[in-house]
């Protein structure tokens, strides 16, 4: 058991097409917000995504785990694990993830999870589904013969 007292608290899960860092400032833009994907087939591969995880109120050393989970079948698509260093409980800590080629091999609603020491901290839902057909690919009703 580590030193501290108690979690941090999360204060943002927020995954984006881009995301942009102020090399001078250290602020951050995000672009794109996704809450759902539609893709032209299944299974796919989305080339990237960012992610945005941001926390407070640490104090001391603790290890995170970020998940990717299908709903359906509960299913770990992408794992990734790290450490957070809070040297006072009023910092803010932005991590910055970049998911790359991600696989996505059917519709479902897949969950974004950020746990510290094991503990579930964040959860975020991504719904991933097909595409529906431009409008202008639907044939329109045939007219009747009736007159």
């Amino acid at each position: 058991m580590s030193s501290y007292v108690e979690l941090p608290i999360g204060i943002g899960l927020i995954p984006c097409d881009t995301l942009i860092e102020d090399r001078l400032t250290g602020k951050k833009t995000l672009v794109g917000i996704i809450g759902s994907i539609r893709v032209a087939k299944f299974p796919c591969i989305y080339p990237s995504f960012h992610l945005l995880v941001s926390l407070t109120s640490g104090n001391g050393n603790y290890p995170c785990t970020l998940e990717v989970v299908s709903e359906s079948r509960n299913t770990v698509i992408f794992s990734g694990k790290g450490n957070l260093k809070f040297t006072d409980p009023t910092q803010v800590i932005d991590l910055v993830f970049v998911l790359k080629r991600i696989h996505f091999n059917y519709p479902d609603t897949y969950w974004i999870k950020f746990s510290v020491d094991g503990e579930p901290l964040m959860t975020r839902p991504l719904r991933v589904s097909l595409m529906e057909p431009p409008e202008d690919s639907i044939s329109p009703p045939s007219a009747s013969a009736e007159e």
